[in-house]
């Protein structure tokens, strides 16, 4: 039916264009920090890591090199014009899916598209909601939310395995399931608060 999508350069980010700035920014980052492994503070805005990193956080990304982050890590990663923390749930093994990591919200049932490494800031190691610091914990899914998670993460293994392009193409829709129930939520939310009266 369709063209598969063209090889993508090992440089490209996640899904979507790239974002100029924010590549710059990361580059100017990068020189600043090196082999540091330099400590930068954040915040996180949402529910996607569920109970590990709650929603209005501080986190304590550590730079450093791309040996450190592996299955179960916590990383930032420059996503479009935001860093996004998640959990690495998968690793790229053969030729250029080596270049790529998989990661998923632990309130997420379904994985994000594919991660470049070049585009990963540093490890999410602890966060704080208040003036102390806590590790960040497993991951905890509930028991239905595994088995669409397992199911969506086997896709995109083999989808990268295959080919990072065609996993990148493949995710578009993924990302429109995932983000679905979030957008029809809310228009729930706006529309009954519409509705009640004082």
């Amino acid at each position: 039916m369709g063209e598969e999508p063209s090889a993508l350069p090992v440089n490209a980010l996640v899904a979507g264009p790239p974002w100029a700035s924010g590549i710059n920014d990361l580059a100017r980052l990068r020189a600043i920090t090196g082999n540091s492994r330099a400590v930068i503070h954040s915040m996180v805005r949402g529910a996607s890591m569920g109970t590990a990193i709650p929603d209005g956080a501080r986190v304590r990304i550590r730079s450093g090199s791309d040996d450190m982050w592996r299955v179960g890590k916590v990383i930032a990663v420059l996503a479009g014009s935001r860093l996004m923390a998640h959990r690495i749930v998968y690793e790229g093994q053969r030729g250029p899916a080596r270049h790529f990591l998989l990661t998923q919200g632990d309130g997420n049932w379904l994985c994000d598209p594919p991660v470049n490494r070049s585009t990963v800031v540093g490890e999410v190691e602890a966060f704080a909601t208040g003036d102390e610091w806590h590790a960040i914990g497993p991951a905890r899914i509930r028991p239905y939310g595994q088995l669409v998670a397992r199911a969506s993460q086997a896709l995109m293994r083999l989808a990268l395995e295959r080919s990072p392009a065609f996993a990148i193409w493949i995710s578009r829709p993924i990302s429109w399931l995932r983000m679905t129930p979030r957008l029809v939520v809310s228009i729930l939310r706006r529309c009954s608060a519409g509705h009640v009266r004082h």
